[in-house]
């Protein structure tokens, strides 16, 4: 507390409860004896970045015996940020990066956009979290987030829960589809390697016809108002692979092939599709989004910066869709599967409301031959050229 007041911070605290605000701006450069903080002291060295002069470090020869030599790898990650920084036995000075209109004569260098290795060391990857907060807008990637499992393992969450953003600045990858192109395994997979959120709209709308049904209401057009009624204030909400209606598991519910076409009746209603929308924006979310559907790369994110049309062959389709029901115990035949997935994709391509078609600026991939595997490495790979670090 003492190192950040003495930085510009303004600190209030209680018996459980420590409050930090922005003080002093651009921070005060210091020099620290840390020998009585030496973990703690790494938060200092980015904070650093922000501050209106060179900070230095001092007595921190212990950082070259921890989880990695901290002091070669501080110094090597602040340089990727573009910070000129110095290093001795036991002492590190960081120069500062331009901060916004608060500019300063002796900041060096500019903010650079840098992926942070994190040398499988917690306080690397929680202490350089802080330099996403540049002012330029650049972004900072921190490689194998996970290694704050060690003391801190929801630490990015808890993050993310008080940061705030420009929603238009939160990054969305929209994969759009047919039925059983596998999309949904796709985003999810995709997601997990990015540590970003996951929407899965067709389950929105396999919900809103399963609440539909429970309520008695017909998916017909007769009851379109009501459905969209029910669908403004429909308490969904995703964990995992779990899909829950309020308090109701409902994952099991809607994944049945009657679910499937349950929901691609109530998705040509619009006024079910216009009730839905903002809940579907209400995903974009830190770090960033993945969507999967028929019309999130058209519709609902028509800006963001990658979007992917997935594809495969009906017979294709029907073969996974038809291995995936056996695998349950669900008797079936591949013909009837293909037979349905063809008329879904006819209905779902003629609808007047947001009918299923690639978005203009839309990668295609088809995956009728590719491994899952595969399909996450392409996505990933055009995703990297989209966000280069």
């Amino acid at each position: 507390m003492d190192a950040a007041e003495q930085m510009g911070a303004k600190i209030t605290s209680g018996p459980n409860w420590l409050e930090i605000k922005r003080g002093a701006w651009p921070l005060k450069g210091i020099t620290l004896d840390c020998n009585h903080i030496p973990d703690a002291a790494m938060t200092w060295a980015v904070m650093a970045l922000y501050a209106d002069g060179p900070t230095t470090l001092r007595n921190i020869a212990r950082w070259r015996v921890k989880e990695t030599d901290r002091i070669a790898a501080m110094a090597t990650e602040c340089r990727k940020l573009g910070a000129t920084v110095e290093e001795g036995p036991d002492w590190i000075t960081v120069h500062p990066l331009p901060n916004g209109k608060h500019n300063n004569a002796s900041a060096q260098g500019k903010w650079k956009a840098a992926s942070i290795h994190t040398y499988d060391d917690h306080r690397v990857a929680m202490c350089f979290s802080l330099a996403a907060f540049n002012a330029d807008q650049v972004p900072v990637r921190i490689e194998d987030p996970k290694c704050v499992a060690k003391t801190f393992p929801d630490y990015f969450e808890a993050l993310f829960s008080v940061a705030h953003s420009n929603t238009q600045d939160i990054p969305v990858i929209c994969i759009d589809g047919p039925t059983a192109s596998g999309k949904g395994t796709l985003a999810s997979r995709v997601a997990q390697a990015l540590g970003y959120h996951y929407l899965d709209s067709g389950a929105l709308y396999r919900v809103t016809a399963y609440a539909a049904l429970k309520a008695g209401l017909s998916l017909e057009a007769t009851d379109e108002a009501r459905i969209a009624d029910l669908a403004r204030t429909l308490p969904v909400r995703f964990e995992g692979d779990t899909v829950w209606l309020g308090s109701e598991d409902v994952s099991d519910a809607i994944r049945t092939e009657q679910a499937g076409m349950n929901a691609s009746k109530v998705s040509v209603l619009p006024a079910v599709r216009t009730a839905l929308i903002s809940l579907q924006h209400s995903f974009q979310r830190l770090p960033g989004l993945l969507a999967d559907g028929r019309d999130m790369g058209t519709v609902i994110f028509p800006d963001a910066p990658l979007k992917v049309f997935l594809t495969a062959s009906a017979a294709q389709r029907a073969e996974r869709r038809h291995k995936q029901l056996i695998s349950k115990g669900i008797s079936t035949t591949l013909d009837s599967l293909r037979a349905d997935l063809e008329a879904r994709d006819a209905r779902d391509s003629s609808r007047s409301v947001a009918p299923l078609k690639a978005a203009q600026d839309a990668y295609q991939l088809d995956n009728s031959s590719l491994s899952i595997e595969a399909s996450v490495d392409q996505v990933l790979t055009w995703w990297q050229a989209k966000q280069p670090f």
